[in-house]
């Protein structure tokens, strides 16, 4: 028997102010461990689904199925508990730029109640793996726009969720940091973590060997 999807949508659709649907009859399953490409014109719903998977907005019909548990049906003083398992990359970072990266990679250690030495470890253990010890005690705003993304992927990976999604986090970047920050990406896949990028970046998709969902009018089309 195959292992349950991690992520499914099934037979969605959605649309805004009684306007035509953005997308009808969505389906799509995403497994543990997968790393995905989710593409699609600005407008297309890239950052809607992503809505979705975290509980903001529902769905018109359909379902938003993670973990085997539709989304819709959580209640909403249990949505935190949902939330844990999805870690948050944005274009914009969404950093407290008058803390220190420590301080912002520290979030949600402290919204989960860590000790102080558990964060102490996790906050070590993410550095190393991202290699930006040296930007730890650094004021935020001192910060490149490319190191400021580096460290709200530390900030969404140090709690170890179940997924990462990133939304455009390498669109304000030059090539070289754009590289970087998929291949950290990357290696945080490699260790468990089921990674989905929304992106129109068609040279950053093709540099890459991964799947590809895009998203056209009331439709859903696996490129690879």
């Amino acid at each position: 028997m195959s292992e349950p999807a991690l992520i499914e949508l099934e037979g969605i659709q959605k649309s805004y102010l009684g306007r035509e649907p953005i997308f009808s009859n969505i389906n799509l399953r995403i497994n543990k461990g997968e790393f995905l490409f989710l593409t699609g014109v600005s407008g297309a719903g890239k950052s809607t689904i992503f809505r979705m998977l975290l509980g903001i907005e529902s769905p018109d019909l359909g379902k938003v199925v993670f973990d085997q548990k539709e989304v819709t049906n959580i209640p909403k003083d249990k949505m935190y508990l949902h939330r844990r398992k999805i870690g948050m990359v944005f274009q914009d970072y969404k950093l407290l730029e008058n803390k220190t990266a420590e301080e912002n990679i520290a979030i949600p250690l402290q919204i989960l109640r860590f000790s102080a030495s558990k964060k102490d470890r996790f906050i070590k253990d993410i550095a190393a793996k991202l290699n930006i010890e040296r930007l730890l005690d650094q004021p935020v705003k001192s910060l490149s726009g490319g190191e400021q993304q580096l460290i709200a992927i530390g900030r969404a990976a140090v709690h170890t969720p179940d997924v990462i999604l990133a939304d455009e986090p390498t669109a304000n970047l030059d090539q070289k940091m754009a590289t970087r920050i998929i291949r950290m990406l990357e290696l945080l896949n490699s260790i468990g973590i089921t990674v989905i990028i929304a992106t129109h970046d068609i040279n950053l998709i093709k540099s890459h060997q991964k799947r590809i969902i895009l998203l056209k009018k009331n439709a859903m089309v696996e490129v690879c």
